[in-house]
């Protein structure tokens, strides 16, 4: 059994048996082992409709923690893969693929169990301010005031992944492997992915033209504006 990084929300290990490879997730604390919960009940509904998602195995609630085993996607993520190469042409490649999976996400119909009766933004705003008043976060009273004072306005909701980042989308190859990590999959706005997609890192996003490849591919763009509103204002609750 090795161990794998998780961004600190979860203890991540690869089994290899001689059935295969699978991946055993363990969350010891709120709020990661609800987004835990939240994940299992996501990978369920998303079975079936064709997305390279994991499968879960089985998922378990403990007085102490929460166990989810489900399968093992093969690749690396787009962070790994755009920090590894400096070839234009794979980097090309890498965002294509980035920006593939995004749209193919959004044009997957909303999963019935996934689809809610209230506003996704009144949802997000009301679980950023718990996030906010329970636990640590990168943001602030008076950022929330400002968010909460001037809510983004959503025409339609679609499938969207909630935390779709460099880290959790796989590629092989320059091809779309996997995408993982849905505990914020459910109805909700696009331009929220997009904006956490292209979030600027040294040497991700920050080439000249990358942003521009994403839209391109993915077939919009969104505002500066929105970019702010969500990638520097609600996901710093997040």
């Amino acid at each position: 059994m090795d161990s794998l990084p998780e961004g600190g929300t979860s203890e991540v290990a690869l089994l290899t048996t001689d059935r295969g490879k699978f991946v055993l997730k363990r969350s010891k604390q709120p709020p990661y082992d609800m987004w835990l919960r939240r994940e299992a009940l996501v990978l369920k509904q998303l079975a079936g409709t064709g997305l390279p998602v994991p499968q879960l195995i089985a998922f378990l609630e403990e007085p102490s923690c929460s166990w989810a085993l489900m399968s093992f996607i093969e690749g690396e993520t787009v962070r790994n893969a755009l920090k590894r190469t400096t070839d234009p042409m794979e980097r090309r490649q890498v965002i294509k693929a980035f920006a593939k999976a995004l749209r193919e996400i959004h044009q997957t119909p909303v999963p019935d169990a996934l689809k809610q009766d209230r506003p996704w933004i009144e949802r997000m705003l009301e679980e950023a301010e718990d996030n906010l008043n329970r636990y640590e976060t990168d943001g602030s009273p008076e950022l929330m005031e400002r968010l909460k004072r001037e809510p983004s306005v959503i025409t339609e909701e679609y499938l969207i992944h909630g935390d779709c980042t460099v880290d959790n989308i796989m590629v092989k190859d320059g091809r779309l492997t996997g995408i993982i990590d849905w505990s914020g999959g459910t109805s909700g706005d696009p331009d929220y992915d997009i904006a956490l997609a292209i979030r600027p890192k040294p040497g991700i996003f920050s080439w000249p033209g990358d942003r521009d490849l994403f839209f391109e591919v993915y077939g919009k763009s969104i505002s500066p504006e929105t970019y702010q509103y969500y990638a520097e204002g609600l996901y710093e609750f997040y």
